[in-house]
């Protein structure tokens, strides 16, 4: 009597499975979330399932992927006078009127 029968031992399992199982689940959503993956591992190991949610509802970590190494500039590399001339050959080309070139010119010359 006294020792430890094979239903506590068992029940001893179950509990500690749960808690290594959520905590590697919660470190492993955690990973891609704002909780990140030490929250993630502690919201589940002591949250279990409410812990898991929460992770889940976190939200999503921002990442930035580059397609080149290159930097691509977000403002046009063309000068004025290159625009003006793209103009120039639409009104040559009859693809804008005068007054849409005259129009554009002017917002060019003004920025």
């Amino acid at each position: 009597m006294g020792g430890l029968g094979a239903p506590e031992i068992i029940l001893i399992l179950i509990v500690f499975g749960s808690w290594f199982l959520f905590g590697f689940w919660g470190y492993y959503v955690g990973k891609d979330r704002s909780v990140g993956p030490i929250g993630g591992a502690l919201l589940g190991i002591f949250l279990h399932f409410i812990g898991i949610i929460i992770v889940y509802a976190s939200s999503k970590k921002v990442t930035f992927e580059y397609q080149d190494c290159h930097y691509r500039s977000p403002v046009p590399t063309d000068s004025v006078a290159d625009e003006i001339q793209k103009l120039k050959n639409l009104l040559d080309n009859d693809a804008i009127t005068q007054e849409e070139f005259n129009s554009q010119k002017a917002r060019i010359l003004n920025r």
